[in-house]
Formats: C-alpha cells, structure tokens, sequence
C-alpha cells in the first residue's frame, strides 16, 4: 500500500513567478545600466544601480532557497517513508524503525505576516525533515498515516529561528 502525499501548486507557482519577474527585472536594470551612454554616467548612477542591483539579487536568492528548501513530496510504504525534497535534489527512504518521532509546529512568514502548520520529521541519524502544509498537500493526513505506523509523538515545538537556519527543538 502506497500513500502519496504532492506538493501543492498554488504557493510555489506563486513564488515561482516573483523569481522569474524578477529575474526580469534584474535583466531590464543590467540592460538599461549597459544602454547607458558612457559619457554621461556619474558615481551617483553607478553605486545606485550596483545597491539596487544586489537588492533585487537578494530577493530573487530569499524567494528561491525558500522555493527549494519547501517543495518536497512524500510517499508512505508498508515499512518505510519517502521523501523528495527539491534543495538537496534527492529522494530519501527510510525504514519506521529509524525515525526518532515526529511533531507538530507552526512556520511563520514575516513576523505577523502569515504563517503555516508543519509536521518536522526526526531520524535517529540527526537529520528532520519539515513538510509544510501551505506546500504539501494533505499534512493532516500524513500525520494520521504516521500514527498507524506507530511513529512516536515528540510534542509540539515553536518556531525557533537560529543565526541562518531553523533551530529544532528534538535534534541530538
């Protein structure tokens, strides 16, 4: 018996679209920088154009390594779960018996923008893994399936950031 558990398509091709527009709008800032008739270019133009430059290559690298670091899907086996996560581009498969347990926690989105619950998987080796339910489809569900499969309830945990990276509260 197999249980597949998709990505949803709504928010990543939102955020997919805002790279690619600005992306865009990086092309349009070079060409127009490079259009520019030397004669007439100032240090004011050159350091405006280089910060609004690195602006624009800011927000294209947050909403990307946001894109990635979500999009994943997940399938449940008889014995073991699998899980494709896009930021390492590999699909991982791992027995029941080497998952630590599981909790439930909440992702904030700018500090009272929105925000999105989320199931952290841990396994015995040290790695999670987060599913999103703003990015996969049927969150509530795969937490049943995880219950049948006797995965073992670690608690619900707040969303801690670290200095890059999320903080896991059940992590060795």
């Amino acid at each position: 018996m197999k249980k597949t558990f998709y990505p949803k398509i709504l928010l990543p091709l939102i955020k997919l679209i805002f790279i690619i527009g600005f992306f865009y709008f990086l092309f349009l800032v070079i060409i127009k920088f490079i259009d520019k008739p030397k004669s007439n270019i100032d240090s004011g133009f050159i350091i405006s154009a280089v910060v609004f430059s690195l602006f624009i290559c800011y927000i294209i690298f947050h909403l990307g390594y946001f894109f990635c670091f979500y999009f994943k899907w997940v399938s449940i086996f008889e014995r073991n779960i699998s899980i494709f996560e896009l930021n390492k581009l590999k699909k991982t498969e791992v027995d029941f018996n080497e998952i630590l347990g599981y909790s439930k926690s909440e992702v904030y989105f700018g500090k009272h923008a929105w925000k999105s619950k989320s199931i952290v998987i841990y396994f015995k080796s040290g790695k999670t893994s987060e599913i999103l339910s703003s990015f996969v489809s049927g969150v509530d569900e795969l937490e049943k399936e995880l219950k049948r499969k006797k995965v073992k309830y670690l608690g619900f945990e707040h969303y801690n950031t670290g200095w890059f990276f999320r903080q896991y509260k059940f992590t060795k």
